[in-house]
């Protein structure tokens, strides 16, 4: 088997255009959300309603993934892109973005199928490695993108981008059409939820990346708002700000998938978690622009979490499929996810920099356990990521 062979290369390329299309407006969206009249707990309502809707439609996602072929699962539920965009630039006021961010939620239910996918065709010594490398494509079309779109927004207006994102994501769709098809390979041997529960080795991944998941998603959608409101910055400057997140997840990622299949899982979690915490130190602390920058490429740190994971945690389905392994577990993640939105937009409204101050102590407490846990070296304690 050829470690990267075309399918992939396709695979990156739609993954590009679809951060293209997401990259236009996605840490612009919740600025945008103010100007039609949310409050700042509105905003971790919305984003609360999104990773929702992700984490529920990761099951029928999952039965799509087992009952038909990977590829029609993937490239059908890509299209749905495209009409969620259109919700973005039809909606007259902040209420009409609820169907958009729910449609944006269930165009992520392919994940089981795709990363089901990825995983089948990568030899076993490079499956986080190649997670990280198609996973981190995405992020690269972020670089670019919010540049352009904060330079839209302040000129002609947000419903112009969401317009250009439809365009992007009928490209990506299409392109993601030409994958080559796999079959679907899955254990002839029943398995049921007990049994992925009697499995140690999951119970510690869902202990570890709960508390991680909750640390990332706490602070993710105040990023804009917080410099938009503390700070005063305006569309084009938070283009700037989104690119060097971006840039800081394109970077990370490659690098953290490869340290993560050499060193292992705890190093790996362990440096992204730490590049976490600088940024939201960074971005409370700082007082110029050069300093919010700085705070940006080091939270590029979410979205590596997020790939990092993927690589990770299929070791630990045992018996169980992977389409069901990934969505049961991406499920689960979603409740962190959800309470992350809601609970952030609360700490928001108190006082802009709480959301940040709790990343910090999530993220040292999880550092911490894993420094402790590394010492004791042959012996699996719970809750670490092995």
């Amino acid at each position: 088997m050829r470690r990267f062979d075309r399918s992939f290369r396709l695979i990156i390329a739609a993954q590009i255009l679809f951060a293209l299309g997401l990259g236009l407006y996605y840490q612009l969206i919740f600025v945008y959300a103010l100007s039609l009249g949310a409050s700042r707990f509105t905003i971790g309502v919305l984003q609360a309603v999104w990773l929702a809707c992700t984490a529920i439609g990761f099951i029928p996602g999952a039965w799509a993934a087992k009952r038909f072929r990977l590829k029609p699962v993937i490239a059908g539920v890509w299209w749905l892109t495209v009409p969620a965009a259109t919700c973005f630039a039809l909606a007259p006021s902040w209420p009409w973005l609820i169907p958009g961010f729910v449609l944006s939620g269930f165009y992520m239910a392919n994940n089981p199928a795709f990363k089901s996918y990825i995983y089948l065709k990568s030899e076993p010594a490079r499956v986080a490695r190649n997670m990280a490398y198609i996973f981190g494509a995405y992020p690269i079309g972020l670089i670019f993108a919010p540049l352009l779109g904060g330079y839209l927004a302040d000129r002609i207006g947000m419903r112009w981008v969401f317009a250009i994102s439809i365009v992007l994501y009928a490209a990506s769709s299409t392109v993601i059409t030409l994958i080559e098809d796999t079959p679907y390979h899955t254990a002839e041997s029943r398995w049921t939820l007990a049994s992925l529960y009697a499995n140690r080795l999951f119970r510690r991944y869902v202990v570890f990346f709960f508390v991680g998941f909750l640390a990332v998603y706490l602070g993710q959608p105040f990023l804009t708002p917080f410099l938009k409101q503390v700070h005063g910055q305006g569309y084009t400057a938070l283009g700037i700000y989104a690119a060097l997140a971006a840039l800081g997840a394109a970077v990370m990622c490659p690098l953290m998938g490869q340290a993560t299949d050499r060193f292992g899982p705890r190093l790996g979690t362990g440096a992204v978690l730490g590049f976490l915490v600088a940024g939201a130190t960074l971005l409370i602390t700082g007082a110029h622009p050069v300093v919010w920058g700085a705070a940006m490429l080091c939270y590029g740190a979410f979205d590596t979490f997020r790939f990092i994971t993927n690589g990770i945690i299929a070791k630990s389905f045992g018996d169980v499929p992977l389409a069901w392994g990934y969505a049961i577990f991406d499920s689960i993640m979603g409740i962190p996810s959800v309470i992350g939105g809601l609970l952030g937009g609360f700490l928001y409204r108190q006082r802009y920099q709480l959301p940040f101050v709790v990343v910090i102590g999530l993220g040292l407490a999880l550092i911490v356990m894993i420094a402790a846990t590394t010492r004791r070296s042959g012996r699996h304690v719970a809750a670490a990521p092995d």
